[in-house]
């Protein structure tokens, strides 16, 4: 369970987040969940967008330059310093995920990425973000696969060092699909995942054949757990 404290609050991490995302490895895995997020938002220029838990910026900034008016929403303000210093055309607003400053329907597309597991209450900013999406809109959310290969490798990590991991919370697939449908009144939620090779990366040369296969036979496999709930 995690506790108050905000791992990311830390304006050193905040300055070496970005940084593993530059690496081969981190680059791939970028652009395959990428991949996987946006199909599952399909973003529309025009639209009204929140990031939820933007942390510095990186899907906030994608969207933006996608043409859509976009909000990024976080707790840290080192985070957000971080985010801000990139430029982009982002309204960038501190914010907790469960207490959410914005009006009900305010948002097209509602965007969360790896925020669930460090929040106090996950059941609440669900909630929150499900209030703040549009009538026909869609809520977007993923997190970190605990039955993968890279969540007990974070776990493992998490107990032998001092990491945002040991403040989180990570959802078996089962829990996260479980959690989208409280807030799922009108369609049941859409979901799949990505990432199937393991922290080593030795069969991230595969990623893409992996990624077809992985969502088309074995979505409760994959690393990250993406789902989609309208509204």
């Amino acid at each position: 369970m995690p506790s108050a404290h905000n791992p990311f609050a830390d304006p050193t991490q905040a300055a070496a987040y970005d940084g593993w995302f530059e690496t081969p490895l981190g680059r791939l895995i970028g652009h395959l969940q990428g991949a996987l997020v946006e199909r599952l938002a399909q973003p529309r220029p025009g639209e009204r967008a929140l990031d939820v838990g933007t942390g510095t910026g990186l899907y906030a900034v994608r969207l933006a330059s996608q043409g859509l008016r976009v909000v990024g929403c976080d707790p840290s303000s080192a985070m957000l310093d971080v985010a801000v210093r990139k430029g982009a055309a982002v309204r960038w607003c501190q914010a907790e995920a469960e207490h959410l400053p914005f009006g009900d329907g305010a948002f097209d597309l509602v965007l969360s990425v790896t925020v669930l597991e460090f929040v106090a209450d996950p059941l609440r900013a669900l909630q929150e973000m499900y209030r703040v999406t549009a009538p026909g809109g869609r809520l977007v959310v993923a997190v970190l696969n605990a039955e993968s290969a890279w969540g007990r490798f974070y776990r493992a990590q998490a107990e032998q060092a001092e990491t945002p991991f040991r403040y989180a919370r990570l959802f078996t697939p089962p829990q996260f699909t479980g959690l989208l449908r409280t807030v799922s009144a009108h369609k049941p939620p859409r979901w799949s995942s990505s990432i199937f090779f393991g922290p080593s990366g030795r069969m991230a040369w595969a990623g893409a054949l992996l990624e077809r296969l992985g969502q088309g036979f074995w979505p409760e496999r994959g690393a990250l757990l993406v789902g989609r709930v309208e509204k």
